[in-house]
């Protein structure tokens, strides 16, 4: 192929339109803003999920700590009371309730712990990860 034939062909393909554009030019930008535009929906999109997946993590992990720092209360409150009660017999019928209501405490953290969970998952399952 020579020049003049590649002069030939291009300009039978480059045919310019009125105003001075190209009318594959005017395509490829079109079909690049449309392109862009398309995956720029689902980036924010998935960015917006990714921050609701974050943020019933976070939900998670702080049930979890709670959790964990009743049952450490808890823990440290029965020692002292068990060895209140091992001091002294009179001790027993005193302390005996507030070993139940600390019992009730680690109950109602884990239960707590159980409600986010379950609400968190809820919560990232239904969030729509793209832009339907």
């Amino acid at each position: 192929m020579t020049d003049t034939d590649n002069n030939a062909s291009s300009t039978t393909a480059l045919t310019a339109v009125p105003g001075g554009v190209n009318a594959q030019i005017i395509d490829a930008v079109n079909q690049t803003n449309a392109a862009v535009m398309g995956s720029a929906a689902n980036q924010g999109a998935a960015t917006a999920y990714q921050k609701v997946a974050q943020s019933a993590a976070f939900a998670v992990q702080d049930a979890t700590d709670y959790s964990r720092n009743v049952e450490n209360i808890a823990m440290t409150a029965q020692g002292v009371i068990v060895a209140k009660m091992l001091e002294n017999e009179a001790n027993i019928p005193i302390y005996t309730p507030v070993l139940a209501i600390l019992q009730e405490m680690v109950v109602a953290a884990s239960t707590n712990m159980a409600t986010v969970g379950v609400t968190a998952t809820a919560i990232a399952t239904e969030f729509p990860a793209t832009k339907t």
